[in-house]
């Protein structure tokens, strides 16, 4: 995103002209919008606004070494809603679609708020405004940088180890498609702020639990790959979620290990959370878009990385998602054909 993007501006002014501020992201948040919300949150705190956080889901193990004393409440209505309805501007980060803030959408939709929306997803829906968003960003982190850059916000340690980890969470350790020239600016001002690239990879990827990496361990034993190799997916059961006393919301880089096949163009992780409620995570290579695979299904995401779910037992819902799987794969091999035919 250019600087002087008058989307910016707006967006800089509401936040510059606000009082009373609630924060919030999509439900299971991951490190891009629990990384987002702490930096946003300290930021505006050293402007002199009154912030606080309201999530629908509790902050993931794995990430709560970025909270410090800051405070992230998991949301309870007898609390929190006479705190979100006393906001006179509230923030989304890292979604644009307001069902995914789940039992936060009704106090969001009713509130008569300034409802700003800053986000890298293809979708957003049109209760925002003003809206920050450009899905060529790897990760709200990095827009949001710009946008504190554009306010003259403090950029302090405590604010640039959060914006670090949300980008290095969501361009997969500073190595997918969508890392720029910016990408890496935007690194070197965090680190030259304070942020410490080794710690902040020590504590997202080398804290593991042991029972983590012996989980790991069955979901590669479940691995299958079809379609010339061209698919691989596995599964998680209920009953291995509860022997691994394993979190649902602390899996998703699970389905990067069937795509580290070689020769596979799409990888699937079908997580079973109840009988009749299949979660997949879709993961691509590049030459097939599993954001159309997600749509179909009733969910979004990436080009490259994508999630819906599917109301269907395990069986069911690999056999259904499987087939539509493979007919991206064919198309994509069709216009490959078509491409590189005679002109």
């Amino acid at each position: 995103m250019k600087e002087g993007d008058p989307r910016m501006d707006r967006v800089a002014r509401s936040l510059l002209a606000a009082n009373k501020i609630w924060i919030t992201t999509h439900v299971k948040a991951d490190g891009d919008g629990i990384g987002s919300e702490l930096a946003l949150v300290r930021a505006l705190r050293r402007m002199g606004k009154e912030v606080f956080i309201i999530n629908d889901t509790q902050v993931p193990r794995a990430l709560r070494f970025l909270m410090g004393d800051t405070e992230i409440a998991t949301y309870d209505p007898t609390l929190h809603d006479a705190r979100i309805d006393g906001a006179d501007t509230i923030v989304v980060l890292d979604v644009g679609l307001t069902y995914r803030l789940g039992r936060l959408e009704a106090p969001f939709l009713r509130s008569g708020a300034v409802k700003i929306c800053v986000d890298h997803h293809l979708e957003t829906d049109s209760d925002f405004d003003p809206a920050l968003t450009d899905c060529r960003a790897t990760s709200t982190g990095e827009i949001l940088f710009g946008l504190l850059k554009r306010m003259n916000a403090p950029m302090t340690r405590d604010v640039a180890i959060p914006l670090y980890a949300s980008i290095s969470v969501d361009s997969g350790n500073f190595s997918y498609e969508r890392c720029t020239p910016n990408t890496f600016h935007t690194a070197a001002a965090l680190v030259a702020a304070g942020a410490d690239p080794y710690w902040i990879h020590l504590n997202l990827n080398w804290k593991r639990p042991m029972t983590e990496v012996k989980f790991d361990g069955e979901v590669i034993n479940r691995l299958r790959v079809e379609s010339n190799g061209e698919i691989a997916h596995s599964e998680v059961t209920q009953d291995m979620l509860r022997r691994y006393h394993i979190d649902p919301m602390e899996i998703p880089t699970v389905v990067n290990i069937p795509l580290s096949i070689e020769g596979v163009e799409i990888a699937l992780l079908f997580v079973e959370l109840e009988p009749l409620h299949i979660k997949v995570s879709a993961r691509s290579k590049g030459r097939v878009q599993v954001s159309e695979l997600a749509k179909r299904f009733g969910g979004g995401g990436h080009p490259l990385a994508a999630g819906f779910s599917v109301g269907a037992s395990l069986d069911e819902a690999r056999t259904r998602v499987l087939s539509e799987a493979r007919m991206l794969i064919e198309r994509a091999a069709q216009d490959c054909t078509t491409a590189s035919g005679p002109v």
